[in-house]
């Protein structure tokens, strides 16, 4: 049986006269693991998340990706409503994902300085980023996608979060993760992607790609971009 979990040929999305894919192609199997997703701003990283969500109907190409239930989304701002405590929020994913592995979550909550009373309004940036992040991981879905979830917090916290990637990820499933520090993250990535113009224009794992250009991915990642300049 194939583990082909996103089969993406020829995706064309268009703004009004705004191309933001064009002509982009991205496969995806339950054996690659945790995959940086890399681009300038306006490359169409953004519009490739919502296609991955099933957020974006209007589109020429063929698309095979997840239901949208069956993705667990991380977008790059807060979404947990800030009057919820912390312990609430469990609850609630626990009521809306049947994916939800609560023993999961409460092991993340027992390794943390988080209180479960405490309201989300009152958490640190570094510690709602946490909570975040450990609710998604807490899911058994068919795919994870995680957009920016390193931006402005301290580098301890950024290892503790890079750290509980590799923990609490449920096995078997391919974490596909949108952020521009590469240098910072790549110890995690298992293969990344490179999207420029709206296209693909390279992918693979980390080794191939490091031996493709030889040097770490944020080397690749600046050859890549100075040739489409």
């Amino acid at each position: 049986m194939s583990d082909v979990i996103v089969n993406i040929k020829q995706l064309q999305v268009s703004y009004g006269s705004t191309v933001a894919l064009n002509g982009l192609d991205l496969s995806m199997r339950a054996s690659d693991g945790v995959v940086g997703l890399f681009g300038p701003n306006g490359a169409g990283k953004t519009t490739l998340t919502r296609v991955l969500c099933s957020d974006i109907e209007r589109y020429s190409g063929s698309v095979s990706v997840p239901a949208r239930k069956d993705v667990a989304y991380l977008p790059d701002s807060p979404y947990l409503y800030p009057w919820l405590r912390v312990v609430e929020c469990i609850e609630l994913f626990e009521h809306w994902y049947p994916d939800f592995r609560t023993d999961v979550a409460w092991r993340f909550l027992e390794g943390s300085v988080i209180d479960p009373r405490r309201r989300v309004k009152t958490l640190s940036k570094g510690m709602s980023e946490r909570l975040h992040l450990a609710l998604t991981l807490a899911r058994e879905p068919s795919l994870y996608l995680i957009d920016e979830p390193l931006a402005g917090v301290d580098p301890l916290t950024r290892d503790h979060l890079l750290n509980m990637v590799q923990e609490y990820r449920a096995p078997g499933v391919p974490l596909l993760l949108c952020t521009h520090l590469i240098q910072d993250v790549e110890r995690i990535f298992d293969a990344a992607v490179l999207v420029i113009n709206g296209r693909v224009v390279a992918a693979g794992t980390t080794a191939e790609l490091k031996c493709q250009e030889s040097g770490g991915l944020e080397s690749v990642y600046k050859k890549v971009i100075g040739r489409y300049e």
